[in-house]
């Protein structure tokens, strides 16, 4: 980094929300950023694993493992998801072939979903499974209404230490980018981050990695222990960075990124 806090050719390679957690991502094509709020559509639903633990009328946080996702279910990794955020309508994909299709927002679309994840996954999940959802409340692992950001810089590095390929989707975040070398972004703690000269972030917490990275998004197959060899090698298993916005505006992938020191 420069000594005025500019990153040499750092831009946003890639921005996605992932509508319904534990299934697949979104790409955009831009990103409406609102202070203090996420991403609209991003976490929007959730699938409960059998115990009804999701109050519609009174949402509040609830612990991740309620809810179906790669770290208690790889097997989603073999859907692909398609979402409509106008309709929210969701497509489920398999092998290339629809499996199931319906608009979340109704009784009928959401029965239709659970009703291929029940006969699909069997007795790999405790219970019958719900689509569950409540208006703006979003299911994010911490109960505050953060982006996430991942250095593709740090993944590459991940790749290195475990000797092979690391897919970018395995850390499931809302912003990529490129240009920083690997692990600088945890210099950035406190700092506001520019995009394309504008203030537009506050970088608040390190992000905490579990073993859902370890499920390969392309395969569905659980074939490596990312937090165990970090841990190892680097003495910690953070990577990305938890992000709060703090102005208006719109975000693209090839938009810049900065650093203000003060």
């Amino acid at each position: 980094m420069s000594e005025n806090g500019t990153i040499q050719e750092a831009r946003i390679e890639s921005l996605y929300i992932w509508p319904v957690k534990g299934l697949s991502g979104l790409a955009l094509k831009e990103a409406q950023i609102e202070p203090h709020k996420p991403l609209a559509h991003d976490r929007r639903w959730a699938i409960e694993r059998g115990a009804r633990v999701f109050d519609p009328l009174n949402p509040r946080h609830v612990p991740k493992g309620k809810f179906l996702q790669l770290v208690n279910t790889a097997r989603l990794a073999e859907l692909e998801s398609r979402y409509d955020p106008q309709t929210a309508t969701l497509t489920l994909l398999r092998k290339g072939e629809q499996v199931a299709k319906g608009q979340l927002t109704t009784p009928v679309g959401r029965h239709i979903i659970e009703q291929f994840l029940a006969a699909w996954l069997g007795d790999e999940i405790p219970g019958p499974p719900r689509v569950v959802g409540a208006g703006e409340h979003h299911f994010f692992d911490v109960p505050k209404p953060y982006l996430s950001l991942i250095n593709l810089a740090s993944v590459a590095d991940i790749a290195r230490v475990v000797g092979k390929p690391v897919h970018k989707e395995r850390f499931r975040a809302n912003i990529y980018i490129e240009g920083p070398e690997a692990w600088e972004e945890f210099s950035w703690l406190g700092k506001t981050i520019l995009v394309n000269g504008k203030p537009m972030f506050v970088a608040q917490e390190r992000i905490g990695r579990c073993i859902a990275t370890g499920v390969n998004p392309e395969t569905g197959e659980r074939d490596m222990n990312i937090p165990r060899t970090m841990l190892d090698v680097y003495g910690h298993k953070d990577c990305g960075l938890y992000l709060e916005p703090i102005a208006e505006g719109v975000i693209r992938p090839g938009d810049r990124i900065s650093i203000a020191e003060t």
